[in-house]
């Protein structure tokens, strides 16, 4: 089967590797439908993230289901499924605690940029009827997002900013038009994405490359500021500037990806003043069943701007890189190979 492969070096290469072995009793074989690509997947070809063990890049993916385990009763062959790549152990107190985000043994386990992927049986969720493979490409994503809007604690009439409007931005942005928040502002330097935004239910959309951003942002507020404020754009000016636009009582949320070595300056004082909430967003694997079943409404096909044959991955990584797209994702040949 063909996999998307990084080397040491941070090149990209398709080979063929071995096929997976036949599922054991608790396992489910997928043949992969769709992989997207994901914004951490760049900072590793930029240097700024670790290589996967396997050198075998995504973790954002959907499928057909090839063959199951003895033991598999909930799925069958040619059922299409979401993939969740992240396995909590189940025994660590966070774990018994119902809380499997904040697992401490919590670890991808498989990388959907392959033809076939082998999961445990807990990785493969059944589609809704009303929900299409493309689309459940995007469940691990939206889990995300779920996870960074109930983060932002909106609540009735909240202004809300958002800082970016790529493909996550996109996916929140759809998420906050979901609740009964007040005015909702995008800061956002490409054009297309904010007139995307716009149609996505934003009120405002700002370039923050045109005058002062701080001050123009602040005004459409009467100069108190954001109830919610996340940071989406992995841009560290942004992030800086973040609780600058947030109000007092307010929420910030972090979401973006500034590489491992950006750290954050706070000034206490104010934060006192504000008394600000501050927060990041780590993988909630518990999410994923609600992410399913919140998809059908959300329309997240939208998001995608760039649609590739698998063959040619590591152009869209390329693609991807440059900036210009929100959701590049990746599409795998109906042809089966076993």
């Amino acid at each position: 089967m063909k996999a998307l492969h990084i080397r040491q070096d941070r090149s990209r290469l398709l080979q063929e590797d071995p096929l997976p072995p036949a599922p054991g009793p608790d396992e489910v074989l997928v043949r992969m439908a769709y992989a997207s690509i994901c914004g951490y997947e760049i900072l590793i070809l930029r240097g700024q993230a670790a290589i996967p063990p396997n050198g075998v890049m995504g973790h954002e993916g959907s499928g057909v289901v090839a063959a199951v385990g003895s033991s598999v009763t909930e799925l069958r062959p040619g059922d299409p499924v979401a993939i969740l790549p992240y396995l909590s152990c189940g025994l660590c107190d966070a774990c018994r605690s119902n809380r499997s985000e904040y697992c401490i043994n919590a670890a991808q386990t498989v990388s959907l940029m392959q033809e076939y992927v082998l999961l445990d049986r807990r990785q493969a969720f059944r589609l809704p009827e009303n929900l299409t493979l493309k689309a459940a490409c995007l469940i691990e994503p939206l889990m995300m997002a779920m996870h960074a809007v109930r983060k932002a604690r909106l609540s009735y009439g909240s202004n809300v900013l958002l800082l970016g409007c790529g493909a996550m931005g996109q996916i929140i942005l759809k998420l906050v038009r979901e609740h009964p928040v007040g005015k909702i502002v995008v800061v956002e330097p490409d054009a297309a994405k904010r007139e995307t935004a716009l149609r996505f239910g934003a009120d405002v959309a700002l370039s923050p490359l045109a005058g002062n951003v701080v001050s123009e942002t602040l005004m459409l507020t009467g100069g108190f500021g954001y109830d919610a404020v996340l940071e989406i754009s992995g841009d560290r000016e942004s992030a800086r500037r973040a609780f600058q636009l947030v109000a007092r009582g307010g929420s910030v949320v972090y979401f973006g990806l500034y590489g491992m070595d950006f750290l954050l300056e706070v000034n206490l004082m104010s934060l006192y003043w504000k008394d600000a909430t501050l927060s990041a967003v780590a993988v909630p694997s518990g999410c994923f069943p609600d992410a399913l079943r919140m998809a059908p409404r959300l329309k997240l096909e939208e998001v995608i701007t760039g649609l590739y044959p698998f063959e040619r991955g590591v152009e869209a990584y390329q693609e991807k890189a440059r900036g210009g797209h929100a959701k590049v994702m990746l599409e795998f040949s109906k042809e089966g190979c076993v």
